[in-house]
């Protein structure tokens, strides 16, 4: 009577940017200007979309001057830690004289953002939230950050950015026309990670140090601007929703742990949570655990005007065969409060009384309507490398759900329903968002048998129905039966 029914994986692009600001100096000119940063002051999309915001704390700049009469091209920056320096988070801004407690005009050369003493010869703090010597990945290359100034003598400059930073693993190569290449080294730079994790014990890359992003500005020394740098993501979002379509019914999804089946022998702790998806290959009806790739290098070529190219590389990138796992949807604000996520959503369940079952309270998820339809989200947000075009694996998700009768409040477990999202739906380009939306409907291939074995390791879905549907078939009438009596009259 049910199936979980894969409708679509919609890539939307990511919007996701920061700002960055070259200080815009009502002086006269020849005076000293400060090349300074910000990502608050004139953002080109959202104002929530930069990167404190996204729990981005710094990224790392190139940047080079060129185009004055007579003069070689220079360097001004090479991969400078530019830090944001907020109430107890980020970087102490102890040491930095253009440091302010919120972003103002484009002209005030002051900023949250600033790379001023954080050279790894110069940064120290015992400042409570505040990034410490001891976080070394969050430490700078250089051993001194000076601060910058605009060079008049020179047309242009160029800034080739990146976040987050990385100390190693990054380099770049700068040509004498503007043009540069950063190369990111797979073993090192882009990692896939979670908004959210099921358990500790299955905690991916933490997402500041993951969710890796690239921009290019060519700024015109003269006009001693301000600089927008609109951040491009190198890597994708993965989200999951759901809503069903099973007349007279609710439905609930259950997490994993919670389903009243068998566990397969050997099933650890995090292969019992959540709702999973097992990477497999297909073959005809045969499904492999196959894997996918959980790391990344990756070229971003500038041209002259700074203008990036970006192209992925999985030469050396590290696999994984672990499944994918994601929080059921959930009633707890708290759990939605991820910022640049599309509109809609949040968990978005609705409490319902069931008692006819041991579990009396239930939140069900959104049913289908003809227009404005609303999901329940899972919480989570998955952050994937890009997969190779060439990549032939898909994920088997593996969804349990409760079904709750809308006249006499009867619950029906469906255990383990398993749907294979096809590889087409997963190279995961970058700068995409995809959006899987599974409908519950009448034919599930799931189970309602209560020792069912659950493994949610096992990436091939089931054949045989779950629901069988109570019907009257080819109703008879019994003939009667003969009695017979007999009698004389006389």
């Amino acid at each position: 009577m049910k199936k979980l029914l894969f409708i679509a994986a919609a890539g939307l692009a990511i919007a996701g940017c920061a700002r960055v600001d070259v200080v815009d100096p009502s002086v006269e000119v020849g005076q000293e200007v400060p090349i300074a940063f910000s990502t608050n002051k004139k953002n080109i999309t959202k104002a929530t979309q930069n990167l404190e915001t996204t729990l981005h704390y710094n990224f790392g700049v190139w940047a080079q001057k060129y185009g004055g009469t007579g003069m070689a091209t220079q360097t001004v920056m090479e991969n400078y830690l530019v830090g944001f320096g907020g109430t107890a988070v980020g970087y102490d801004h102890a040491n930095a004289t253009t440091w302010a407690s919120a972003a103002g005009t484009d002209g005030d050369h002051t900023s949250p953002w600033f790379y001023e003493g954080l050279g790894n010869a110069e940064y120290s703090t015992s400042t409570a939230g505040f990034y410490t010597t001891s976080d070394t990945k969050y430490m700078s290359a250089n051993a001194n950050q000076y601060l910058r100034y605009w060079d008049l003598a020179y047309v242009n400059t160029n800034f080739y950015c990146y976040a987050p930073y990385m100390a190693s693993g990054v380099t770049a190569s700068l040509s004498a026309d503007g043009s540069a290449t950063i190369t990111f080294d797979a073993a090192n730079s882009i990692k896939d990670g979670y908004d959210k994790t099921l358990n500790s014990s299955y905690a991916k890359q933490d997402r500041s140090l993951s969710e890796f992003m690239y921009a290019g500005v060519k700024a015109t020394n003269s006009d001693l601007k301000d600089i927008v740098v609109p951040f491009k993501h190198m890597g994708s979002q993965i989200f999951i929703r759901f809503y069903e379509s099973v007349p007279g019914y609710k439905v609930e999804i259950v997490d994993l742990s919670a389903d009243n089946g068998t566990m397969s022998t050997g099933a650890t702790a995090d292969q019992k949570k959540g709702i999973q998806a097992t990477p497999a290959s297909v073959s005809g009806t045969t499904y492999t655990k196959s894997s996918y790739y959980t790391s990344a290098g990756a070229t971003v070529v500038f041209d002259a005007d700074a203008v990036p190219t970006f192209t992925p590389s999985t030469t050396g990138s590290t696999t994984s065969t672990e499944n994918l796992m994601f929080f059921a949807p959930s009633t707890a604000a708290s759990d939605y409060s991820t910022a640049n996520v599309p509109a809609g959503f949040g968990g978005n369940l609705t409490a319902y009384n069931g008692t006819q079952s041991s579990v009396t309270d239930h939140n069900v998820i959104p049913e289908s309507v003809t227009s404005g339809q609303t999901y329940a989200w899972s919480p989570t947000i998955y952050y994937p490398v890009p997969q190779p075009a060439s990549q032939t694996v898909g994920f088997t998700f593996h969804v349990t759900y409760r079904i709750i009768c809308e006249d006499n409040k009867e619950v029906i477990t469906v255990h383990d329903a398993k749907v294979h999202v096809p590889y087409t739906n997963t190279t995961w380009a970058a700068g995409n968002r995809y959006i899987y939306t599974f409908n519950i409907t009448r034919d599930s291939k799931g189970s309602t048998n209560p020792g069912t074995t659950i493994d949610p390791q096992n990436p091939t879905p089931q054949t045989d129905k779950a629901l069988f549907p109570i019907v009257f078939d080819g109703c008879t009438i019994e003939d009667f039966t003969e009695v017979p009596s007999s009698y004389d009259i006389n």
